[in-house]
Protein backbone atom coordinates (compact mmCIF):
# COMPACT_ATOMS: atom_id res chain seq x y z
CA UNK A 1 0.00 0.00 0.00
CA UNK A 2 0.62 3.16 -1.04
CA UNK A 3 0.10 6.42 1.56
CA UNK A 4 0.60 9.16 1.35
CA UNK A 5 0.31 12.26 3.73
CA UNK A 6 -0.65 15.20 3.37
CA UNK A 7 -0.83 18.37 5.94
CA UNK A 8 -3.45 21.03 5.63
CA UNK A 9 -2.56 24.48 4.14
CA UNK A 10 -1.66 27.15 6.19
CA UNK A 11 -4.56 28.93 8.05
CA UNK A 12 -4.76 32.30 9.88
CA UNK A 13 -3.37 30.75 13.11
CA UNK A 14 -0.24 29.82 11.77
CA UNK A 15 0.13 32.88 11.03
CA UNK A 16 -0.66 34.96 14.02
CA UNK A 17 1.57 32.05 16.06
CA UNK A 18 -2.04 30.53 17.84
CA UNK A 19 -1.92 27.06 19.00
CA UNK A 20 -5.18 25.84 17.70
CA UNK A 21 -5.45 22.10 18.61
CA UNK A 22 -8.94 20.97 17.59
CA UNK A 23 -10.30 24.37 17.44
CA UNK A 24 -10.61 25.53 13.93
CA UNK A 25 -8.72 28.32 12.35
CA UNK A 26 -9.41 30.08 8.72
CA UNK A 27 -7.49 28.92 5.42
CA UNK A 28 -5.00 32.37 4.37
CA UNK A 29 -5.06 32.83 0.56
CA UNK A 30 -1.32 31.48 0.82
CA UNK A 31 -3.08 27.94 2.71
CA UNK A 32 -5.74 27.46 -0.29
CA UNK A 33 -2.98 27.93 -3.37
CA UNK A 34 -0.67 25.43 -1.00
CA UNK A 35 -3.95 22.81 -1.47
CA UNK A 36 -4.42 23.30 -5.10
CA UNK A 37 -1.10 23.14 -5.91
CA UNK A 38 -0.77 19.35 -3.60
CA UNK A 39 -4.11 18.49 -5.86
CA UNK A 40 -2.06 19.18 -8.86
CA UNK A 41 0.92 17.43 -8.24
CA UNK A 42 -0.84 14.64 -6.69
CA UNK A 43 -2.49 14.15 -9.76
CA UNK A 44 0.52 14.35 -11.80
CA UNK A 45 2.13 11.55 -9.82
CA UNK A 46 -0.27 9.08 -8.42
CA UNK A 47 -3.92 7.30 -8.81
CA UNK A 48 -5.47 7.88 -5.36
CA UNK A 49 -7.75 4.32 -4.64
CA UNK A 50 -9.11 6.37 -1.64
CA UNK A 51 -8.85 9.37 0.90
CA UNK A 52 -9.25 9.34 4.94
CA UNK A 53 -9.23 13.43 6.08
CA UNK A 54 -9.63 14.55 9.61
CA UNK A 55 -13.11 16.22 10.14
CA UNK A 56 -11.55 19.19 11.11
CA UNK A 57 -12.32 22.08 8.98
CA UNK A 58 -9.11 22.89 8.33
CA UNK A 59 -8.44 19.77 6.57
CA UNK A 60 -12.19 19.38 5.18
CA UNK A 61 -11.45 22.65 3.30
CA UNK A 62 -7.60 21.23 2.36
CA UNK A 63 -9.24 18.71 1.01
CA UNK A 64 -12.06 20.40 -0.73
CA UNK A 65 -8.93 22.55 -2.51
CA UNK A 66 -7.51 19.59 -4.22
CA UNK A 67 -10.38 17.85 -4.90
CA UNK A 68 -10.81 21.07 -7.30
CA UNK A 69 -7.38 19.75 -8.85
CA UNK A 70 -7.92 16.34 -8.77
CA UNK A 71 -11.02 15.25 -8.52
CA UNK A 72 -10.32 11.73 -7.05
CA UNK A 73 -13.11 9.04 -7.45
CA UNK A 74 -12.04 6.58 -4.30
CA UNK A 75 -14.09 6.71 -1.33
CA UNK A 76 -13.27 9.68 1.31
CA UNK A 77 -13.65 8.75 4.71
CA UNK A 78 -13.35 11.43 7.85
CA UNK A 79 -11.54 9.99 11.00
CA UNK A 80 -11.44 11.56 14.26
CA UNK A 81 -8.26 8.92 15.00
CA UNK A 82 -6.38 11.37 12.95
CA UNK A 83 -7.49 14.71 14.50
CA UNK A 84 -5.02 17.30 15.94
CA UNK A 85 -4.36 16.88 19.59
CA UNK A 86 -6.85 18.66 22.17
CA UNK A 87 -4.62 21.37 24.28
CA UNK A 88 -8.14 22.21 26.33
CA UNK A 89 -7.69 25.17 28.09
CA UNK A 90 -4.33 26.22 25.96
CA UNK A 91 -6.20 25.95 22.74
CA UNK A 92 -6.08 29.56 21.01
CA UNK A 93 -2.66 30.60 23.26
CA UNK A 94 0.27 32.39 21.60
CA UNK A 95 2.52 29.49 20.70
CA UNK A 96 5.26 31.54 22.26
CA UNK A 97 3.06 31.44 25.54
CA UNK A 98 3.33 27.68 25.93
CA UNK A 99 5.38 25.95 28.09
CA UNK A 100 6.01 22.31 26.14
CA UNK A 101 7.59 20.78 28.96
CA UNK A 102 4.52 21.54 31.06
CA UNK A 103 1.83 20.54 28.79
CA UNK A 104 3.58 17.37 27.60
CA UNK A 105 3.60 16.07 31.24
CA UNK A 106 0.54 13.52 31.71
CA UNK A 107 -0.44 14.26 34.65
CA UNK A 108 -4.05 15.22 36.43
CA UNK A 109 -3.85 19.41 35.71
CA UNK A 110 -3.17 18.80 32.25
CA UNK A 111 -6.11 16.20 32.34
CA UNK A 112 -8.43 18.47 34.21
CA UNK A 113 -7.28 21.41 31.36
CA UNK A 114 -8.56 18.95 28.63
CA UNK A 115 -5.37 18.10 27.61
CA UNK A 116 -4.92 15.17 25.59
CA UNK A 117 -1.76 13.35 26.53
CA UNK A 118 0.75 12.65 23.72
CA UNK A 119 0.52 8.93 24.83
CA UNK A 120 -3.20 8.86 24.26
CA UNK A 121 -2.84 10.68 20.98
CA UNK A 122 0.08 8.05 19.77
CA UNK A 123 -2.47 5.49 21.22
CA UNK A 124 -5.35 6.63 18.63
CA UNK A 125 -3.13 7.71 15.68
CA UNK A 126 -1.41 4.22 15.88
CA UNK A 127 -5.26 2.75 15.70
CA UNK A 128 -5.87 4.78 12.42
CA UNK A 129 -2.48 2.77 11.31
CA UNK A 130 -3.64 -0.78 12.16
CA UNK A 131 -7.04 -0.31 10.50
CA UNK A 132 -5.08 0.57 7.56
CA UNK A 133 -3.73 -2.98 7.49
CA UNK A 134 -7.26 -4.36 6.89
CA UNK A 135 -7.32 -2.42 3.86
CA UNK A 136 -6.19 -3.88 0.15
CA UNK A 137 -2.02 -3.83 -0.13
CA UNK A 138 -2.49 -2.58 -3.59
CA UNK A 139 -4.18 0.85 -3.07
CA UNK A 140 -3.14 3.79 -2.85
CA UNK A 141 -4.46 6.22 0.33
CA UNK A 142 -3.90 10.03 0.78
CA UNK A 143 -4.34 11.26 4.25
CA UNK A 144 -5.50 14.56 5.27
CA UNK A 145 -4.46 15.52 8.70
CA UNK A 146 -2.15 18.02 10.86
CA UNK A 147 1.41 18.06 11.90
CA UNK A 148 0.77 15.88 14.99
CA UNK A 149 -0.44 13.06 13.84
CA UNK A 150 1.93 13.06 10.67
CA UNK A 151 4.89 13.18 13.03
CA UNK A 152 3.52 10.16 14.96
CA UNK A 153 2.58 8.47 11.70
CA UNK A 154 5.95 9.45 9.76
CA UNK A 155 7.87 8.06 13.19
CA UNK A 156 5.83 4.50 13.47
CA UNK A 157 6.62 4.19 9.64
CA UNK A 158 10.27 4.81 10.13
CA UNK A 159 10.76 2.52 13.33
CA UNK A 160 11.70 5.58 15.40
CA UNK A 161 11.05 7.41 18.12
CA UNK A 162 8.13 10.43 17.61
CA UNK A 163 10.38 13.87 17.22
CA UNK A 164 7.15 16.15 18.72
CA UNK A 165 9.07 19.11 17.60
CA UNK A 166 10.02 18.52 13.72
CA UNK A 167 8.22 21.17 11.71
CA UNK A 168 6.34 19.60 9.37
CA UNK A 169 5.32 22.64 6.60
CA UNK A 170 1.72 23.44 5.70
CA UNK A 171 0.83 21.67 2.41
CA UNK A 172 3.67 18.90 2.57
CA UNK A 173 3.42 15.35 0.91
CA UNK A 174 5.15 12.78 2.18
CA UNK A 175 4.85 9.24 0.88
CA UNK A 176 5.14 5.78 2.63
CA UNK A 177 5.67 2.19 0.77
CA UNK A 178 3.86 0.23 3.74
CA UNK A 179 4.76 -3.40 2.66
CA UNK A 180 8.38 -2.32 2.94
CA UNK A 181 7.93 -0.44 6.15
CA UNK A 182 5.55 -3.17 7.29
CA UNK A 183 3.43 -1.45 10.16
Amino acid sequence: MKLILVRHGEVEANVERILMGKNDSKLTQKGIEQNKNVGKKLKEKYKIDMVFCSPLSRCVKTLENILEEYPIDGQIFMSKLIEERDFGEYSNLGIDMIDWDEINEDNKINEEMGVESLKDMEKRVNLFLEDLKLEDNNLTVLVVTHAGPIRIMKSKLNGKETDFEEKIENGSIMEFDLKAEGI
